[in-house]
């Protein structure tokens, strides 16, 4: 029998725990999720890929477009771009909500409310008259 092997107190592997954005994100895409967290270029700020990508066109001329490099930089670039135009559209449309919302909440019986509140008092005076009309009949 071997005796056991144990690592010293100060040597034991650190576990990484992994958020829900990350589990998310790796269940939609393990690749994607992959380059993401080990891919030095999608670290990388956007003035670092553009000058690799103008690196990349200066060392191949016309053919750097076709470079798997320089498509990735491409795509992080391409995808932080509408990252960030979906982000501002996403902004404005919350505020346009906003702004709807609180005009409504200042009229107090405006639209829906309205015609909500015409019908049931229609309602209320049609069955007002049904039972009136039951009295009547017996």
């Amino acid at each position: 029998m071997q005796p056991e092997q144990r690592q010293p107190r100060g040597k034991e592997k650190s576990k990484r725990y992994f958020t829900a954005s990350e589990v998310a994100a790796f269940e939609y895409c393990p690749l994607a999720w992959w380059h993401e967290q080990y891919e030095p270029a999608a670290q990388a700020d956007t003035e670092e890929l553009f000058a690799r990508m103008v690196e990349l066109e200066h060392e191949h001329g016309p053919q750097a477009t076709a470079l798997p490099e320089y498509q990735l930089h491409e795509r992080l670039l391409l995808r932080r771009g509408a990252f960030d135009t979906g982000q501002e559209q996403h902004r404005e449309h919350a505020e346009a909500l906003e702004d709807v919302y609180d005009e409504a909440r200042a009229l107090p019986f405006s639209g829906c409310s309205r015609r909500l509140t015409l019908v049931a008092i229609v309602l209320l005076i049609g069955a007002i008259v049904l039972i009136a009309a039951a009295v009547f009949l017996h």
